[in-house]
C-alpha cells in the first residue's frame, strides 16, 4: 500500500521523501545516486482519550479521600470536645463537693478537716483556669485559721504536746506564706512553754526524790536538761544548776558503777560478763533504791568520781574432761560477784559454780548424737557446751539477786562492814 513519509539513505544519510511509493520498491538517492529500497513505514496511530467502564478519574479518588479524612478529623475533634466537656463537668462536680465539705467543717470548727478538703480542691482544680485564685485564697484563709486554732489548743495541752505543736508550726511557717506573721508569736509561746515545762519537771524531780524514787527523779532530770538547752541563758542557768545539784546528790548517795570482771577466761570475756551483770543487776538495783550508771548519760563522770557503790566480779573458766567421750571439752565456770561500798561488802554471791550438763536440754537429738560421735575437737561444739554452763550461771545469779538489800536498810558497823 502506498503511503507518504521520509527515511534516511543508508549510504549517506540523506533524507528521502516518499510520495506515493510503496514499500519494497527502489528509488535513487538524490545525493549519492545509490538505489535504495523503500522500507516499511508503520502508520502513525492517533490515540483518543477514553475511560474504561470500571475506572474513575484520579481527581475523583483524591476528592473522596480528602472528604474521608476531613470526616474522620471532624469526628475526632467532636469526640475530644465531648470528652473534655465531660471531664470538666466531673471536675466541677468534685470541686463543688470539696468546697462544700470545707465550708461545713470550718463552720463546725474542724479546721484540720477543712484544710484537707480545700487543699484537695486546689490540687483537683489545677486543671481548670477559672476559679483557682479564689480556691487558693480560701485555702490560705483556712490554713491560717487552723494554725491559730492549734496555737490556742496547745496553750491548754501538756507541755510536751505544746512544744511539739509550736515546733511543727514554726517549721511550716518557713514554707507556707499563709502563716506569715505568726513566727514571732510561735517563738514566744515556745520559749514560755519550755520554761514552764522545765520548772514543772524540776518540781517533779524534787518530789520524786522526797518520795524515795531516785531513778524516776533522774529520768526527769535528763529530760529537764534537754528542755533547758533551748532556753535563753538567763532562764537556762538557774534551772540547770538546780538540776545538776539534784543529780549530784543522787549519785553521791546511791550511784553504782560496774567494774570490768577479772579472772581467767576461755571462751568468755570481761565484756560478755559485764553485759550480763548490767542486764541482770540494773533492774534489781533500781528496785532497791540504787542508781546504776546509765549508758551515754551526761553525768557519767560523776558516777566514776563520786559513785559510792560498785559491782565487781571474779571469773574462773576452765575446760576439763570430754563430753560423752567425744573430742570436745566440757566447760567449768566459777563466778564470784559482789556489791561493795568502798572496801566494805554490801552483798556477795558466790562463788557460783556451773558445769556443762551431761544432757543439754536446749540441744536437739540430732545435734546431741553428732556431738557424742564426733572424735574431733571443734570450736562450734565447745561453744555449745560453754553456753550451757553460762546459762546455768546466769540462772543462779538471778536467783541470788533476790537477796540484794534495799539501800535504806544498809548500815555499816565499826569495822566498815555493811550489813542489812
Amino acid at each position: 500500500m502506498d503511503r507518504g513519509g521520509t527515511f534516511a539513505c543508508p549510504e549517506c544519510g540523506n533524507e528521502l521523501a516518499l510520495k506515493g511509493n510503496s514499500a519494497g520498491r527502489q528509488i535513487r538517492c538524490g545525493w549519492c545516486e545509490t538505489w535504495v529500497e523503500i522500507p516499511f513505514l508503520p502508520r502513525a496511530v492517533v490515540r483518543r482519550a477514553r475511560f474504561s467502564r470500571g475506572r474513575r478519574p484520579r481527581w475523583v479518588v483524591w476528592a473522596w479521600g480528602g472528604i474521608a479524612i476531613l470526616t474522620v478529623l471532624t469526628v475526632m475533634f467532636g469526640a475530644n470536645r465531648v470528652i473534655r466537656d465531660r471531664s470538666r463537668h466531673r471536675i466541677e462536680q468534685r470541686l463543688a463537693g470539696l468546697m462544700a465539705r470545707a465550708e461545713a467543717a470550718e463552720s463546725e470548727g474542724r479546721f484540720g478537716e477543712a484544710v484537707a478538703a480545700i487543699q484537695e480542691a486546689v490540687r483537683a482544680g489545677s486543671q481548670l483556669r477559672d476559679g483557682q485564685s479564689e480556691r487558693l485564697q480560701a485555702r490560705d484563709r483556712l490554713v491560717r485559721r487552723a494554725a491559730e486554732a492549734e496555737i490556742e489548743s496547745a496553750a491548754r495541752a501538756e507541755p510536751a504536746v505544746a512544744v511539739a505543736v509550736y515546733k511543727g508550726l514554726l517549721s511550716r511557717a518557713w514554707r507556707d506564706g499563709a502563716l506569715e506573721g505568726l513566727e514571732e508569736t510561735l517563738r514566744d509561746r515556745l520559749e514560755r512553754t519550755r520554761r514552764q515545762w522545765a520548772e514543772t519537771d524540776l518540781a517533779a524531780a524534787k518530789q520524786a526524790v522526797a518520795a524515795g524514787q531516785p531513778n524516776e527523779a533522774l529520768t526527769i532530770c535528763e529530760r529537764l536538761m534537754g528542755t533547758t538547752e533551748s532556753l535563753d541563758a538567763p532562764a537556762q542557768e538557774p534551772l540547770q544548776a538546780e538540776t545538776n545539784a539534784i543529780v549530784a546528790d543522787l549519785i553521791e548517795q546511791r550511784g553504782v558503777v560496774f567494774k570490768p570482771p577479772t579472772g581467767e577466761f576461755t571462751l568468755g570475756s570481761p565484756a560478755s560478763y559485764q553485759a550480763t551483770l548490767e542486764r541482770l543487776f540494773e533492774p534489781v538495783l533500781r528496785q532497791h533504791g540504787y542508781v546504776p550508771r546509765r549508758a551515754g548519760s551526761r553525768w557519767s563522770e560523776l558516777w566514776d568520781t563520786r559513785g559510792p557503790y560498785h559491782v565487781s566480779a571474779q571469773v574462773v573458766e576452765r575446760q576439763l574432761g570430754s563430753y560423752l567421750n567425744s573430742g570436745n571439752r566440757l566447760s567449768s565456770l566459777s563466778f564470784d560477784v559482789g556489791l561493795n561500798r568502798g572496801e566494805a561488802t554490801v552483798w556477795r554471791s558466790g562463788p557460783l559454780l556451773a558445769r556443762t550438763q551431761p544432757s543439754i536440754p536446749s540441744l536437739s537429738a540430732f545435734t546431741s548424737s553428732r556431738l557424742m560421735m564426733d572424735k574431733n575437737r571443734r570450736i562450734e561444739a565447745e561453744r555449745l557446751l560453754y553456753d550451757d554452763a553460762r546459762s546455768q550461771l546466769d540462772e543462779r545469779l538471778n536467783a541470788n539477786l533476790r537477796k540484794l538489800p534495799d539501800l535504806r536498810l544498809v548500815t555499816f558497823g565499826p569495822s566498815g562492814t555493811a550489813s542489812p
